[in-house]
């Protein structure tokens, strides 16, 4: 079961987080949303309070994401996934739009790995195997912070991610790998869907944004200025103020 923190009251937003984070990131929106919504943020397999010993898959992930929702009585909800929640999320919305409100795709990209990208992962995976989880802060924070994130910013996530288990990081990578290719999903689409782009994500390019956006029924595409890859930690006005005109 996955662990979860929740905040508030009213229609319910699941915040689903980023590799190799957890929960925690969604701290900014927690404090802006929780007043007049039901703030849940679920922890992937394996990080903060999810504990996994097995390595796990993204439709796995999908699968406990729903006992979440109904351990919880929760019917429908907006449900938020950032690069890896993105992953999670898409599928999700496809397979369960009955449960879904709107749906927000933020840095993150419906089609598979391609070959180099596959072999970029199990890199990794053999360098978490060999070294431990402390390879990782120094390889991963260049990309998934823009040049302007601030150094308290860069030493609060160096942290958050040495908390994490080094089988947890080779699970989340080896899911990530190996996912499906999402992109038939994008026009099955249902619900309201809004995709966040970062001006300087080092790791989705703007346009890879604009062109899921565009193959999504009903959605939009907003860029966040002055962000990398967690636009909602280093522009979090801006991020928030987008959900919130979203919603």
């Amino acid at each position: 079961m996955l662990h979860y923190v929740e905040k508030g009251q009213g229609p319910a937003i699941v915040f689903v987080h980023a590799f190799p984070l957890d929960h925690s990131m969604w701290e900014p929106q927690a404090a802006f949303f929780s007043d007049r919504y039901h703030v849940i943020m679920p922890d992937i397999l394996g990080f903060a309070g999810s504990e996994q010993v097995l390595p796990w898959t993204i439709q796995q992930m999908g699968d406990e994401l729903l006992a979440l929702l109904d351990r919880l009585r929760v019917q429908r909800c907006t449900l938020v996934g950032l690069s890896i929640g993105g992953y999670i999320s898409l599928p999700f919305a496809a397979k369960h739009p009955e449960r879904i409100d709107k749906l927000v795709l933020a840095h993150t990209r419906a089609r598979a790995d391609n070959e180099t990208e596959r072999e970029g992962r199990s890199q990794m995976v053999a360098a978490l195997q060999q070294s431990g989880i402390e390879i990782l802060p120094d390889r991963m924070l260049p990309r998934l912070l823009g040049p302007k994130a601030s150094q308290e910013l860069r030493e609060r996530l160096r942290h958050t991610i040495l908390k994490a288990s080094p089988n947890a990081a080779i699970f989340a990578v080896t899911a990530m790998r190996n996912r499906t290719d999402a992109t038939p999903l994008l026009s099955q689409l249902s619900c309201p869907t809004l995709v966040i782009a970062g001006e300087g994500d080092a790791i989705l390019k703007v346009e890879d944004c604009r062109q899921m956006a565009a193959a999504i029924p009903n959605s939009q595409c907003v860029v966040i200025s002055n962000a990398g890859h967690l636009s909602n930690l280093e522009e979090p006005e801006q991020f928030n103020r987008a959900l919130e005109n979203f919603l």
